[in-house]
């Protein structure tokens, strides 16, 4: 025994810990995935709330008064607000999808947009093309709904059902060459690895023009 170890003895308390040594904290128990989605269903409610709450004060205020400013704030909170939206629930389609599939998956410790991990190791290609399914389901829907909540008789309200389906067209933009790619045989991972810089930008552009197409199109 060294003269350091019988100096820490001579130190020690009757159990043997030194006087001064810190208790050992518990570990705490790893938040269970029932209490992480709860955390991400009530975060994305209140991101849904709050751009549906800007859309609808500045449409309220272009019904009151028909200025021409109040009309155009209508339009740009209507673009937040339809595309904010339809994200949302093509996330939310995927998830489901995921789950019908019975993927595996790991649910993010912090609120955000994406609302899983999906594990590429444990699942086979058909549960991804479930998953990726779902997405495109998830943003066909939101725009079917707000298309039947919201009648599209001024032109903020063509715009929340319009940038809605610009939403589900970016996303389709990007996601269907990944599903391609997927049915012929690809691996999904590596497919999705394609998706860089200049995809993403395209996908867009042609989310953007499908707004403007469908704003066109829709009474307003």
């Amino acid at each position: 025994m060294s003269d350091d170890d019988m100096e820490q003895g001579a130190n020690a308390g009757p159990s043997g810990e030194r006087p001064d040594a810190a208790p050992s904290a518990e570990p705490q128990p790893a938040p269970r995935d029932s209490d992480k989605r709860l955390v991400l269903v009530g975060a994305h409610l209140l991101v849904a709330m709050l751009v549906l709450s800007l859309w609808a004060a500045a449409d309220a205020w272009q019904a009151v008064t028909g200025l021409g400013l109040s009309g155009l704030l209508s339009v740009l909170t209507a673009f937040l607000a339809g595309f904010v939206l339809g994200t949302l629930v093509h996330e939310w389609g995927h998830f489901v999808g995921a789950r019908v599939a019975g993927a595996s998956y790991t649910i993010p410790g912090k609120p955000g947009l994406f609302l899983f991990n999906f594990d590429f190791s444990r699942n086979s290609a058909s549960q991804f093309l479930t998953m990726s399914y779902g997405g495109q389901l998830g943003g066909a829907l939101a725009v079917l709904l707000l298309w039947l909540a919201v009648p599209t008789d001024t032109a903020g309200r063509a715009m929340l059902v319009a940038a809605a389906g610009g939403a589900a067209v970016f996303a389709a933009a990007i996601e269907w060459p990944v599903i391609r790619a997927v049915r012929a045989g690809g691996e999904p991972g590596a497919a999705l690895g394609k998706i860089d810089r200049s995809v993403l930008q395209g996908s867009a552009l042609k989310g953007l023009l499908a707004t403007a197409l469908f704003w066109l199109l829709l009474p307003g």
